[in-house]
C-alpha cells in the first residue's frame, strides 16, 4: 500500500500537523492507516496517547533508525496507507524512509528561509531517487497560509512563483492557519470530534483538510515527474 513520507530540515513549517491532518482525514473515509513517528520528540505518539484516536490508525514510535526500512515494509502489508514523519536532517533513516516511498511532501511556509531550508530536502528526495533507479515522485505543500489567496504576503507569493519556476510541483490545496488544525494535539482526536464550541470556524477547517487529502490521493494515482 502507498507509503507518504513528510521531510523538512527546517521545523516550525506544520510537517508534523500536515502528517495527522492527512491520516486523520484517510481514516474518516474508511481506510487504515499506520503512522510511523521517526521524529526524536515524537509528537504522534503522544497525539495517539490521548483520547479520541480512530481505531483504524496505529501510531509506532519508531527508535531505531536501522529498523524503519522493516517497519515500513510490514506496516504497508497491513494497512491502506503508511505515513512516515521524518525528523528534519538528512540521515540514514530519512533515507531508507524515503527508499521504500511512494510520495513524498515537503511543507513550506512563505518565507524565503523556508524556500531555502525546502530546497535542501528536495535534494534529499531526488538522491533517494537516484539511489533506488527510479524517480521518487514528490510535492510542495504550502502550510499555514492565510486562507483567501488574495491574503497572500508579497513574499509568500515569490515563494511560489519561484517554486512553480524551478519546475518543483505542489499539492494544490494549501494548508491554512487554523485554530482547529493546532487542536488536533492540545485536545487530541480528529477534526470531527471538534465542535464548534471548541475552535472557530471549524466547518472551513474541514472543508480545507479534505480538499487537501483529495489533492495527494490523487496524486499518488497520477505520479509526479520528480
Amino acid at each position: 500500500m502507498p507509503v507518504i513520507t513528510m521531510l523538512s530540515p527546517k521545523g516550525g513549517v506544520g510537517k508534523t500537523t500536515t502528517a495527522l491532518i492527512l491520516a486523520t482525514e484517510l481514516a474518516a473515509g474508511g481506510r487504515t492507516v499506520v503512522m510511523i513517528d521517526a521524529d526524536p520528540n515524537f509528537p504522534l505518539a503522544r497525539w495517539a496517547g490521548k483520547e479520541g484516536k480512530p481505531g483504524n490508525i496505529e501510531v509506532i514510535a519508531e527508535i531505531d533508525e536501522d529498523e524503519i526500512i522493516g517497519t515500513i515494509d510490514a506496516a504497508r502489508k497491513r494497512a491502506d496507507y503508511v505515513i512516515v514523519d521524518l525528523e528534519g536532517k538528512a540521515s540514514a533513516r530519512a533515507t531508507n524512509a524515503l527508499m521504500m516511498s511512494n510520495l513524498a511532501l515537503v511543507p513550506i511556509q512563505g518565507s524565503e528561509l523556508d524556500a531555502v531550508e525546502a530546497a535542501r530536502a528536495f535534494k534529499v528526495v531526488r538522491n533517494a531517487g537516484t539511489a533506488r533507479q527510479r524517480p521518487l515522485p514528490y510535492a510542495a505543500v504550502l502550510t499555514r497560509a492565510p486562507a483567501s489567496i488574495r491574503l497572500w504576503p508579497r513574499d509568500l507569493k515569490a515563494v511560489v512563483a519561484n517554486l512553480e519556476g524551478a519546475g518543483i510541483p505542489m499539492i494544490a490545496t494549501a494548508l491554512a492557519e487554523r485554530g482547529a488544525f493546532r487542536g488536533l494535539f492540545s485536545m487530541g482526536g480528529t477534526l470531527a470530534d471538534m465542535t464548534a464550541a471548541d475552535v472557530g470556524s471549524l466547518d472551513t477547517a474541514r472543508q480545507n483538510a479534505k480538499a487537501f487529502t483529495s489533492d495527494v490521493v490523487a496524486m499518488l494515482k497520477e505520479g509526479v515527474p520528480a
